[in-house]
């Protein structure tokens, strides 16, 4: 016989998509009530939660440009066009700038002007989750803004408020750097307007004293060719007295937060880096020191980077003053040649060309000054947005969350699949044997019929265990199978009846048939009452023996009589006729009940008495079904199924493990039972229904037959 590996068992086992699809179908009420239930859910979320809409805006990021210096013959985007100044791109900078907490919380506070400092930092971060800017493309210095808000009219506002405070602190924050600034160009001019003044007065009383009036067309000769070096010590000397103001100003300021100046024309790039840092870190500090005190770490930490800055400051602007004095130093020694020629100017023209040399270089300075001092005030009156908004605040007006339709959608599909991985899962756990399809793929023994499950037939369970062993079951053992009834338990007993006659009766055989089972509750008995009376309507000479001397549960149907098959085969008595039950409504039908409970039911039933027995009814009726106990606990059915030509093994769906059927397969194999069939019972009426009326393959056909 064809054996299957465990592998192919295991394949069999698993289950197919068609037996999920049949067994949907017969639990149908529990996609409904999922179904509903997850509508329900979801109409209950989207009731309770509140509509969000979003609106999108784009603003321009002005660009800044290095070397743009008011004053000169040409504007810096006349530079940038021609090539000669670059754009410093700060678009990422100004992104990340506006979703900073700084900026969003100080938006809170325009909405809500009562919100305090914790309050609109913790709305702040809770608008940044709700914020998205992104830069349009590399070289795009324009910015996307998409905000999500309950209302299109405060995603509006956001948008509106986030530009304006991102302009009103930037311009806030120029606007300190130009007073730093403007402080230090006054103090300065103040003192070069009184050196200048003592200059003056010097050459005055010079003149006055040595009565010079014009020493110019004396020197003309010899100036020309100290022009160049004199032009030179001029540019150098301002670049040195600048850097040692500075100089000596970082070092009078030590602790004081003052700005520093920019642009001072040092000509030194990097000394101008640093000093741009050092401002745009006190400014900082400035403003976190608003609302704390110094002991703040933050703040202390703050200080520390500032000191190390100006240490850096100080170090840097002091290798200018060096290298400064180097050239100047070359430069005069240049001059003292050239000076040298003028061999026959008298000493007075020499000390006023000096002190009029030094009134031309602290006049150079303090005009330059004016001049920065002008194009600060032009920074501080003309101060220009750093962004501005060119697509203004605009949307749908549908909600985009919560999504409605995805919702319900995904709420329907989750109630369609939550019964399929249920009942998925839970099949694919059960290991008992469920319907025909699983005996049929996991044996070939043959089938002869199935039994709906019958609510009256279930087991029922005693309410207190017995104290010394397990507790018993009992069943009130129903008999559903009456004449002219059209339902589907007696269209069952029919196909089966009809099954048993189309066996029929090989050669030798007597008719004789065992009614057996593994465990206690696969309805034995139910299916040998029924049986019998299905044989008995249709006109066939029944006779139900009762194997079952230790309980006696068919007989009990009948009531059963003080004696029967026990007595009989106790030698109580000799004529089994006697001792037989006939139920009025069924002539064809005779019962021999097991009368009285021996001790000795296996000794009983080993004797030559039962061979007897059963070779006598075999010739008086035609069907001699005999209702056995359980074979895997007792030997009783063994004794009994040596005297029987046939065995009916009753499997419960439900009850048998599937892997015992490749067990049963062996046993009947190894001669344990003859000609053994399988009648399942308890199957769901659901799967029957489906394959009786074109669902699968109707019974006709389905099931191998024995001969």
């Amino acid at each position: 016989m064809y054996k299957k590996t465990p592998k192919q068992r295991d394949m069999d086992d698993f289950l197919s998509v068609i037996d999920l699809w049949r067994i949907c179908l017969s639990h149908w009420r529990w996609f409904v009530v999922t179904v509903v239930l997850t509508l329900g859910a979801a109409a209950y979320y989207l009731s309770v939660t509140p509509d969000l809409f979003t609106r999108e805006a784009a603003i321009l990021v002005r660009q800044e440009t290095k070397g743009n210096n008011t004053g000169h013959g040409l504007h810096g985007e006349e530079f940038n066009s021609i090539g000669l100044v670059q754009p410093v791109s700060n678009v990422e900078n100004v992104r990340r700038e506006l979703t900073s907490l700084k900026v969003l919380s100080e938006v809170m506070r325009h909405l809500s002007p009562k919100l305090g400092y914790e309050e609109s930092v913790r709305r702040a971060e809770a608008l940044r989750k709700n914020l998205k800017a992104t830069i349009e493309n590399d070289k795009s210095t324009i910015i996307n803004l998409t905000c999500t808000a309950p209302s299109t009219h405060e995603a509006e506002q956001v948008l509106n408020l986030l530009v304006q405070v991102y302009n009103e602190l930037s311009l806030w924050e120029k606007t300190q750097v130009a007073k730093g600034a403007s402080l230090f160009i006054e103090d300065r001019l103040r003192i070069l307007k009184q050196e200048l003044g003592i200059v003056d007065d010097s050459i005055s009383a010079y003149k006055q004293t040595n009565r010079i009036t014009d020493l110019e067309q004396a020197n003309s000769i010899y100036l020309k060719q100290q022009s160049h070096s004199e032009t030179e010590m001029l540019r150098l000397s301002n670049q040195l007295q600048m850097a040692r103001y500075i100089l000596d100003h970082l070092k009078q300021t030590r602790t004081n937060y003052q700005l520093l100046p920019t642009n001072s024309g040092i000509n030194n790039v990097m000394a101008e880096a640093q000093i741009q840092q050092y401002n745009n870190m006190l400014l900082q500090l400035k403003k976190n020191l608003i609302g704390t005190s110094r002991q703040n770490p933050l703040i202390i930490k703050s200080e520390t980077e500032l000191d190390d800055l100006r240490r850096s400051i100080v170090a840097t602007i002091e290798n200018q003053v060096k290298t400064l004095d180097i050239q100047l130093q070359s430069l005069q020694g240049y001059n003292a040649e050239t000076g040298s020629k003028i061999s026959s100017s008298p000493n007075q023209a020499k000390q006023l060309v000096s002190i009029e040399r030094e009134q031309k270089v602290k006049e150079s300075l303090y005009l330059y000054l004016l001049q920065k001092k002008e194009e600060n005030e032009i920074s501080m009156t003309y101060n220009s947005a750093f962004t501005q908004l060119i697509d203004m605040p605009h949307g749908s007006d549908r909600p985009t969350a919560p999504n409605r339709a995805g919702i319900m959608v995904a709420a329907l599909i989750m109630g369609l699949l939550l019964p399929v991985v249920v009942l998925f899962v839970k099949e694919n756990l059960n290991n008992t044997v469920r319907d025909k399809h699983d005996i049929e793929r996991h044996t070939r023994l043959a089938l002869i019929g199935e039994v709906p499950f019958c609510a009256e037939a279930r087991p029922r369970r005693r309410r207190l265990p017995h104290l010394w062993g397990s507790r018993r079951t009992a069943t009130s053992r129903p008999l559903v199978v009456a004449p002219g009834r059209q339902d589907l338990i007696n269209e069952s007993f029919r196909f089966i009846r009809t099954n048993l006659e189309f066996m029929g009766t090989g050669k030798g055989e007597r008719g004789i048939y065992v009614v057996t089972s593994a465990y206690p509750g696969s309805g034995k008995t139910f299916v040998s009452l029924n049986l019998a009376l299905s044989l008995a309507i249709k006109g066939r000479r029944v006779l139900l023996i009762d194997g079952d001397l230790r309980h006696a549960s068919a007989s009990r149907k009948f009531g059963n009589a003080d004696k029967g098959l026990a007595d009989y085969l106790g030698e109580q008595t000799d004529d089994y006729r006697e001792l037989l039950v006939h139920p009025e409504e069924y002539d064809q039908l005779d019962v021999l009940p097991v009368g009285t409970l021996p001790p000795n039911p296996t000794e009983l039933l080993a004797g030559e008495r039962l061979g007897r027995l059963l070779d006598t009814v075999s010739r008086a009726y035609e069907f001699v079904l005999i209702d056995c106990p359980p074979n895997n606990t007792l030997a009783d059915t063994g004794i009994i199924s040596r005297h029987a030509d046939r065995t009916l093994f009753i499997i419960r769906a439900g009850l048998f493990v599937r892997a015992r059927l490749s067990d049963l397969e062996e046993e009947v194999e190894n001669g344990r039972y003859k000609h053994l069939s399988i009648i399942l019972n308890a199957t769901p009426a659901s799967n029957l229904y489906g394959y009786r009326y074109g669902r699968g393959r109707g019974y006709q056909g389905d099931y191998p037959y024995l001969a």
